[in-house]
């Protein structure tokens, strides 16, 4: 089933283990930065469950590059007919 939901992408390609456990997709974490959180959470920062959490006063945000790949992803359509193979 496609995924809608930009966060649940961003989340896929930081750790797909939080998504989908058992997965074997290798974790894209160079396309995110951990960076010292500021008085309270950033609007971009991910909301990561608490089993994959960074240390305490950090947070992880997805660099230019992630929100671009989760546009294109989000972008691909999959309701376009396929004629059937003869």
């Amino acid at each position: 089933m496609r995924q809608a939901s930009a966060q649940w992408h961003l989340l896929h390609l930081y750790n797909p283990q939080i998504t989908s456990k058992g997965s074997i997709m290798p974790p894209y974490a160079f396309l995110f930065e951990k960076r010292k959180m500021g008085e309270k959470p950033s609007a971009e920062a991910l909301a990561l469950p608490p089993e994959f959490a960074v240390e305490a006063g950090y947070e992880v945000v997805p660099k230019p590059e992630a929100r671009l790949l989760v546009e294109y992803l989000l972008s691909l359509k999959a309701n376009a007919p396929l004629p059937e193979a003869k």
